[in-house]
C-alpha cells in the first residue's frame, strides 16, 4: 500500500503519530491530505510535506491512490469509510466505526462488499502490559473471571495545556475517545459479548460534550466488567485489573503521566495466586516487548526509515 491519504487531521496528535510511524516505511508515501476545515488540512499538508486536496472525491478517484488513514472526528469517520470503500481504498480509522448500531452496521455492511483491508487502530492492544493481561486471561491461570476494571484517563478539560475546544463542544464525548480504549480491551481480553450495560457520563467542567465517564457491563455467565474514563483526572496512571475465581492480576502505569506504554519498564504488573500456582501466574503475567502496530501490519514488509523519522522524534 505504497500511496496513503491523510483524511482530516482532526486529532492533530494522533495524525502526527501515524506520519511518524510512516516514517519506518520508506516506499510508503503520503499522497494528499484532504480536511474538511481547509486551513487545518493545508496546516497539515504544508507540515507533512504533501499536497492538500480540497476535493474528496477526487482524492478517492486517484487510480495511485491505495489506500487512506482517517483521523476525522467521530461524527465524520462512518461516512468518510463508506465514500473510501466505495472507492476501493483500504481504509485504517483512528475512531471509533460509527455513534450509533444502526450507523455501524451500514458501515460494516459497506465494507464487506467492498472487499478491502479494513482496520480501526486499538492501539493499547501492543501494549506490553495489556498483552500480559490477555496471556492471563487466555490461560486460565486466574480460573474464570468474574469481574475486571479497566480506566484510561488524562487532564485534558483541566490542565495547563487543556485540549482544543473541538475535543469538547461536541455532542459526543469521552467514550468515543479515552473510553473507546477501555471497550475494546474488554471485548478482547473476555471474549464475550456483553448482555446488559450501565453507563454514567458526566460533564465535570460544562462542557458539551462528557467528560468524565463510567460504564458498568455484565456477561451471560454472571461477570462484570467497568470502564472508566476522563479528561478531568491528573496524574491518573493507566490501570487494568482482572479478577477471578483463583487469583488476580494488577497492571498498570508506573506513573500518572498519561502516554503510550510501549515499554515493560513504563508498567508495573502485580499478581495473586493461591499457594502452589504462583509460578503458572507469574509466567503468564511476565511482560515483554510490545506488539506490532496496527499501521505496521497493514504496511509489512517495509522496514528502514525515513527523513520524516528525524522530524518526529
Amino acid at each position: 500500500m505504497p500511496n496513503i491519504a491523510m483524511l482530516s487531521c482532526w486529532n492533530h496528535y494522533h495524525a502526527r503519530s501515524f506520519v511518524r510511524d510512516l516514517a519506518d516505511f520508506p516506499d510508503v508515501r503520503i499522497t494528499a491530505v484532504w480536511d474538511s476545515d481547509i486551513e487545518r488540512g493545508m496546516f497539515f499538508a504544508e507540515e507533512f510535506g504533501t499536497d492538500f486536496e480540497p476535493d474528496l472525491e477526487r482524492l478517492l478517484a486517484r487510480e495511485d491512490l491505495d489506500g487512506v488513514i482517517i483521523d476525522s472526528s467521530p461524527a465524520e469517520a462512518g461516512s468518510l469509510i463508506e465514500l473510501a470503500a466505495y472507492a476501493g481504498k483500504h481504509v485504517l480509522s483512528d475512531q471509533v466505526l460509527a455513534l450509533s448500531l444502526r450507523e455501524a452496521n451500514k458501515v460494516s455492511e459497506c465494507i464487506e462488499r467492498s472487499n478491502i483491508h479494513f482496520a480501526i487502530d486499538m492501539s493499547l492492544r501492543r501494549w506490553p502490559v495489556n498483552m500480559a493481561a490477555k496471556r492471563v486471561a487466555s490461560a486460565g491461570v486466574i480460573g474464570d473471571i468474574t469481574s475486571m476494571r479497566i480506566r484510561n484517563a488524562h487532564n485534558g478539560a483541566i490542565g495547563a495545556t487543556p485540549l482544543d475546544p473541538r475535543y469538547l463542544n461536541t455532542p459526543y464525548g469521552v467514550f468515543t475517545d479515552l473510553g473507546a480504549h477501555g471497550l475494546y480491551l474488554m471485548r478482547w481480553l473476555l471474549g464475550q459479548q456483553p448482555v446488559a450495560v450501565t453507563a454514567i457520563a458526566a460533564r465535570y467542567t460544562g462542557s458539551k460534550a462528557e467528560d468524565n465517564a463510567a460504564a458498568l457491563f455484565e456477561f451471560s455467565r454472571g461477570a462484570l466488567a467497568i470502564c472508566d474514563t476522563s479528561y478531568a483526572a491528573d496524574q491518573s496512571p493507566f490501570s487494568i485489573e482482572l479478577y477471578g475465581t483463583a487469583g488476580s492480576f494488577l497492571g498498570g502505569g508506573v506513573n500518572g503521566v498519561h502516554r503510550k506504554l510501549l515499554k515493560p519498564s513504563d508498567s508495573t504488573v502485580r499478581v495473586f495466586a493461591p499457594e502452589g500456582q504462583e509460578e503458572a501466574l507469574n509466567e503468564a503475567a511476565e511482560m515483554g516487548e510490545a506488539g506490532e502496530s496496527t499501521l505496521f501490519v497493514m504496511v509489512k514488509g517495509y522496514t528502514r526509515r525515513s527523513e520524516l523519522a528525524e522530524r518526529y522524534q
